[in-house]
């Protein structure tokens, strides 16, 4: 694997690091600082990769050792994972982590498929993040209206990812 491919790797499973350490952290913000290590470690071992390898794998297994050093860095607060719990939990967590970046890429397929107004709606409410309250009062609705419409878009959004899901387990 030339260095150009190595690092195209390690950006291509940025989604699913995420999740995986997220999963293990269940903390946004310390799941974020531990992707950012695991980022730094893999790049500083690029070299220590055999090809031979899978990727994913040791990929997998440098974000769950830099979990256990967060983890391990942050045992004085008590509301902290145990160590040994993070460990079970680490395959399960692997296998959520791929399931994340198919619903991910079938979520953004299913977007394209609404409406303009509801793929605007969406942007504004989610993408610039504006309040339920501001966005209601700019289409002329109530703000329960409004809640009432992103709730209907969510779940045609759920639903459009589950059948394609199901096509694909069946196909």
């Amino acid at each position: 694997m030339t260095s150009d491919e190595y690092f195209l790797a390690v950006t291509a499973i940025q989604n699913r690091l995420r999740a995986y350490i997220l999963s293990l952290l269940a903390d946004p913000v310390a799941a974020q600082d531990v992707l950012q290590e695991t980022n730094l470690v893999l790049i500083r071992k690029a070299d220590d990769f055999h090809l031979d390898a899978s990727f994913e794998s040791w990929a997998y297994s440098t974000a769950r050792f830099q979990v256990l050093a967060h983890l391990r860095d942050c045992k004085r607060n008590r509301l902290v994972l145990h160590e040994s719990f993070a460990e079970k939990l680490a395959p399960s967590a692997e296998v959520m982590a791929e399931d994340t970046e198919q619903r991910i890429q079938l979520l953004g397929r299913c977007v394209e498929q609404l409406s303009d107004e509801h793929k605007s709606l969406l942007h504004k409410r989610y993408g610039k993040d504006i309040s339920i309250a501001k966005l209601a009062e700019d289409v002329g609705k109530t703000a329960s209206a409004m809640k009432q419409v992103l709730y209907r878009i969510r779940n045609l959004l759920a639903d459009c990812v589950e059948q394609h899901l199901g096509k694909g387990a069946a196909g």
